[in-house]
């Protein structure tokens, strides 16, 4: 998983657990600490949940892949030392990584095409440079959408897990795991549903292709008689697709 998948799946980890916690006097308060950093009246005025709150501290620059201390601030409020565990990892991932070399390498890079385009005396050689650029543009944009089928996967798998108690047994037969996977997974968590719930359905999704999980998750919930949680899944797959264009 890269930094940048790590980072948007502790976004997603942060807000899954403000659904229980953040509600508006709170958001309010954020809103009131973050004020002066977004330095906008209009910007605030149309914050009205803590996703609108995260984009726009994004896009000011205060809040980033590489500083996630406004998570660490709202972790405060959501009474989860779990998240604040993910965070402090997040962290500490961030320390042992060669990150800082690859945003070195990244910028060399850069200077290194603007040098050449400067210097170059021959058109060919600035072909070539647009050339590299589009392949790059290409990757990345391979690469985002892989991203963003992992973050929906994440999500997904983070709103169920909260919500479905003890049908995951059943919804994670439909999916196909055998028994003594079942009570492996048991025995790992004995006294936390979530944490069970969590693991077998990752392990479900992880044996289907990319579109397959979907279909199979929602059928498999639809036999476990929770319609509930798959009209919410079902709603998470339009929503992402929406906001992403997949």
């Amino acid at each position: 998983m890269t930094t940048l998948m790590k980072y948007n799946w502790l976004c997603e980890v942060v807000l899954s657990a403000a659904q229980l916690h953040v509600d508006e006097s709170v958001l309010r308060i954020l809103k009131e600490y973050y004020a002066n950093y977004i330095n906008s009246n209009r910007k605030l005025s149309q914050i009205r949940d803590l996703r609108t709150l995260l984009k726009v501290l994004e896009k000011r620059d205060i809040l980033s892949y590489s500083n996630v201390d406004p998570l660490y601030h709202i972790s405060n409020y959501l009474n989860d030392l779990q998240v604040q565990q993910h965070i402090q990892d997040y962290k500490l991932y961030l320390q042992n990584t060669a990150h800082s070399s690859f945003c070195d390498m990244y910028k060399k890079t850069n200077e290194g095409h603007e040098t050449k385009i400067k210097n170059s005396t021959s058109q060919s050689k600035v072909e070539d440079i647009e050339l590299k650029d589009q392949s790059v543009y290409e990757e990345k944009k391979q690469a985002t959408c892989s991203e963003q089928e992992e973050m929906l996967q994440q999500m997904i798998l983070l709103q169920v897990s909260e919500r479905i108690g003890r049908s995951w047994r059943d919804t994670v037969r439909f999916l196909g795991i055998p028994e003594y996977q079942i009570d492996v997974i048991q025995n790992k968590y004995p006294f936390d549903l979530k944490e069970q719930s969590y693991e077998a359905l990752k392990l479900c999704i992880s044996q289907y292709s990319t579109d397959n999980w979907k279909l199979s998750l929602l059928q498999a919930l639809e036999k476990a008689r929770r319609r509930d949680l798959k009209e919410l899944v079902e709603k998470l797959i339009i929503c992402k697709r929406t906001e992403y264009n997949f």
